[in-house]
């Protein structure tokens, strides 16, 4: 038999409480408070559980105990008389349902079996205190003429509301009442419009059901019951995971302006920002990874790169002297490694999917999924994107709010001085290394001096004196391992990755060569780290190939200056519009697909121009007989242009014709 504090046994013939199970020794304590130790193995075979359904709860008091609150009363009567059934029959099936008939009639308010074994696990854990109703005060019976029908009805139609829009007190009141009448017919009386609403103004007790609707959400998410608190030994050892949009508006590309998807883990026990990563659609599986391989290798064991784009990208904040950036390196290695030992996450697809779960499971990182519809199991990441909210992105260009209600004319959702998603990922990252892990958090407040309150930073600094990290960082290989994989052919210029060429002088032996692997279709896979600009790995056999950007027009001075004023431009005045040139360029291509035109050697063409000029003194109209000769001629000639070699050749033989027909007349 398995022991468990809190249960209460029959062991020698007498009956006991198990007050503590050690390893070797259980602690009992009988009726009289006295307490003794058992050896665990022993109280094991010999002692059974109490036969009691209630374990052994002692009769009810007397009433005079509870004179002030009869709902109490009602229920220590009933479970008084379950209890001796138990004792009598041994079993409680038929006597639980008659108890909660009986106590629906007494109460003045439905209540189920369900109810009532309830009631009798609590008034066994807690005593008869534990009987009230959850989370507040005892009840006390209504001194009012309002049928307790109406109330039941009307916390009914509340707690239906939770999830709904918002709507007025008197459409709550019909409703109300129309569900009385299906219920009950008409012979319930419906209180008066000004009592219903002081009716209302007690029943609602703070759901917030005339306010707003993400906010009535929220606290019907909550528990009734007292919040559960998780003692934290050590870094590490919880965890949060969450995914939330933020309420900036970033470029996405050179056309797509959208809202980006955070991504971000969160130590419990420091408060320590782990990760955070920014992806501009939905966050799969594959971002998560990314996610938790960034939280796995601090800044200053990333692979090569990553400092390069940092600066790049940083320059703009952080300026071009080369001693602002050393502030900002030195603030980033100063963060934290916190190896992740328990993961809480919630049901999206992604946290489900067999990859994420499949990684965490290899580097040893326990998962725990929270229950449905209950943001408290992971309060502390929920809390921290309200954070972020406050003291960052509302200082951003482009903050929307976190509603359209609050939500300006004025947001410049489209304005072309939006940051880019890797410009605004990169923020982050100074943000959370600058400010987070620096700033007093009131949720590392000393317990004996409430005036201290420690930083992230401080906080995991004085753990590491008592809790030393046990884990070591991955390195540069299993941090490129972790990322996603893209497949590229290798050309003689290297590898083209969104629409940058990567190439290294290891390139030579693998240059237009086919990929081993079959099902690649002679592709290679290469390891690419979404905020990585410089470098990506050539992924062969294990062993990971840098290839850097081939491209160093980056480093050319004022050149990014150059870029930002034409990108400002484009943005301005739009892309060149191809229907108003494509006439022009259709053209061209006609004249150079056909060339100059040949001059004509037909001389009876020529011929007859020069006998149609009406300037010609020597015009002649040619005889019927003679047409003939010039029926095969092009009549287009007739209106061609000017022959282009200029003048007129007239050949000796045409003229002597013409002088021949002359001397006839």
């Amino acid at each position: 038999m398995k022991i468990r504090a809190g249960e209460r046994i029959t062991w020698r013939g007498a009956a006991y409480n198990v007050i503590a199970v050690q390893a070797l020794a259980v602690t009992l304590r009988d009726d009289n408070g006295d307490e003794m130790e058992v050896d665990t193995d022993e109280l094991s075979r010999t002692a059974e559980h109490q036969t009691s359904a209630l374990g052994g709860w002692r009769p009810a008091p007397d009433t005079d105990e509870y004179e002030g609150d009869e709902e109490l009363r009602l229920w220590c009567e009933a479970l008084d008389r379950l209890e001796v059934a138990a004792r009598s029959h041994g079993t409680l099936s038929g006597a639980v349902s008659r108890e909660a008939e009986r106590l629906t009639g007494e109460l003045g308010k439905p209540v189920s079996a369900r109810t009532v074994w309830r009631k009798m696990r609590v008034l066994h854990e807690q005593g008869p205190g534990g009987l009230i109703t959850r989370g507040g005060p005892p009840t006390r019976r209504r001194n009012s003429s309002i049928d307790a029908r109406v109330i039941e009805a009307l916390n009914a139609v509340l707690a239906s509301r939770a999830r709904a829009s918002t709507v007025t007190k008197g459409a709550v009141m019909d409703q109300v009442a129309v569900r009385v009448r299906r219920q009950h017919g008409t012979d319930v009386k419906m209180p008066s419009r000004a009592t219903f609403y002081r009716l209302l103004s007690t029943e609602e007790r703070g759901r917030h059901s005339f306010g707003s609707a993400k906010t009535r959400e929220s606290l019907s998410l909550s528990p009734d019951e007292v919040f559960g608190r998780r003692s934290i030994l050590r870094p590490g050892e919880h965890v949060q995971i969450d995914s939330t949009v933020l309420d900036v508006m970033v470029r996405i590309d050179a056309s797509q302006v959208a809202r980006p998807e955070l991504t971000i883990m969160v130590d419990v026990a420091t408060r320590s920002i782990l990760s955070a990563v920014l992806r501009p659609v939905g966050t799969k599986s594959m971002d998560l990874v990314v996610v938790l391989a960034r939280a796995l290798v601090p800044y200053g064991r990333r692979p090569e790169g990553a400092r390069e784009t940092r600066r790049l990208i940083s320059t703009a904040w952080a300026g071009a002297t080369l001693t602002g950036q050393e502030k900002y390196e030195r603030l980033r290695l100063e963060q934290p490694f916190i190896f992740p030992e328990t993961i809480t996450t919630d049901n999206g697809r992604a946290y489900l999917s067999t990859h994420f779960r499949a990684v965490c499971q290899r580097l040893g990182i326990s998962l725990n999924t929270s229950a449905p519809y209950t943001p408290t199991d992971k309060a502390h990441v929920e809390r921290t994107f309200g954070s972020v909210a406050s003291l960052f992105l509302q200082y951003a260009k482009g903050y929307v709010g976190r509603s359209v209600e609050y939500r300006g004319r004025d947001a410049g959702t489209r304005s072309d001085e939006l940051l880019t998603i890797a410009q605004m990922q990169e923020l982050l990252e100074d943000w959370i290394a600058v400010h987070w892990q620096t700033r007093a958090h009131d949720g590392l407040r000393d317990p004996l001096e409430p005036t201290l309150i420690l930083s992230p930073n401080e906080m995991c600094r004085a753990y590491r004196q008592i809790a030393p990290e046990l884990h070591i960082p991955l390195n540069r290989d299993d941090f490129i391992a972790l990322l996603p994989t893209v497949q590229r052919r290798i050309n003689r210029y290297g590898v083209t990755i969104d629409h940058r060429v990567y190439d290294s002088k290891r390139l030579s032996d693998y240059r237009q060569r086919q990929s081993p692997v079959r099902s690649k279709q002679g592709k290679w896979s290469i390891r690419v780290d979404p905020y990585n600009l410089h470098v990506v790995w050539l992924d062969d056999g294990g062993e990971f190939v840098p290839l850097r950007w081939a491209n160093d027009v980056h480093e050319t001075p004022m050149l990014g200056e150059v870029w930002r004023q034409a990108r400002f431009q484009r943005r301005a005045h739009g892309a060149p519009h191809a229907e108003d040139t494509a006439p022009l360029v259709a053209a061209m291509r006609d004249f150079a697909a056909t060339g100059n035109r040949t001059k004509r050697s037909n001389a009876a063409v020529r011929a007859k121009v020069v006998a149609a000029d009406p300037m010609n003194l020597l015009k002649v109209e040619p005889a019927p007989d003679e047409l003939s000769e010039f029926d095969d001629v092009d009549e287009a000639a007739e209106d061609s242009a000017w022959p282009s070699s200029g003048g007129f050749e007239l050949t000796s033989d045409e003229m002597d014709g013409v002088r021949s027909r002359l001397e006839d007349k």
